[in-house]
């Protein structure tokens, strides 16, 4: 194996890691956000006896140690409309994608985000991570194709909600960054990731946090 060679893997496994160390911060943050916001909802219903069986049934399934068994139980209360329903999907789409069935948690992702039931503040919050999450999940592996269905994911993340604006600019540009390496494009002959990395910084709706994010992920593509 020649130097190029090795010079070139050494990069994309750089370039994997720079975003990916970026991405998993934030899946942690918004699932920590969107568990308090279902958290405040759950004591509206707590007094239904069926929330309080399905309640039983899902924390008895976290205490499982066999896998498929925590699966079954779970899947028990995946149709339920209700807020043990809601994170029960959300455990099976861990499940799902820790065994690998990427498309498996896809179809229980635009469950939850086509549930009319659900307010914007969680659907914004679901599709944010799943959009993250996918696009991690590309990052590892460039062969596949998530690019539409992240496009999907983001397009349910609501422009009227402040706090999810930012984000949404952020998940778009990322997308372009995932583009131009699938397609082996030069990150700074690339006008619409650079013309994206520009309105970021200059947005007055885009966290100061979220910004040193982008202007790291900038720097390091734009210096490789």
């Amino acid at each position: 194996m020649n130097e190029s060679t090795i010079n070139k893997k050494n990069f994309l496994s750089q370039a994997t890691n720079t975003v990916k160390d970026n991405i998993k911060s934030i899946i942690i943050f918004i699932s920590l956000c969107f568990i308090l916001f279902l958290s405040f909802q759950v004591y509206n219903f707590y007094s239904l006896s069926k929330i309080q069986k399905n309640s039983i049934t899902f924390f008895k399934a976290q205490n499982l140690d066999d896998r498929s068994a925590i699966k079954a139980q779970i899947s028990n209360l995946n149709n339920e409309n209700d807020f043990y329903g809601i994170l029960s999907k959300l455990e099976l789409i861990q499940i799902n994608l820790q065994q690998k069935n990427n498309q498996n948690a896809i179809n229980l992702y635009i469950e939850l985000l086509d549930n009319n039931n659900l307010d914007n503040i969680y659907k914004s919050a679901i599709a944010s991570k799943a959009s993250y999450q996918f696009i991690d999940l590309n990052f590892a592996e460039l062969s596949i194709n998530y690019l539409q269905i992240i496009e999907n994911f983001i397009s349910y993340i609501d422009d009227d909600l402040i706090t999810y604006q930012g984000i949404k600019l952020e998940l778009n540009y990322l997308v372009k960054i995932l583009e131009a390496e699938k397609n082996r494009i030069e990150y700074l002959n690339f006008n619409e990731a650079v013309d994206m990395y520009n309105n970021i910084m200059n947005s007055d709706v885009v966290s100061s946090a979220i910004k040193e994010r982008i202007n790291k992920i900038h720097e390091f593509f734009s210096y490789k």
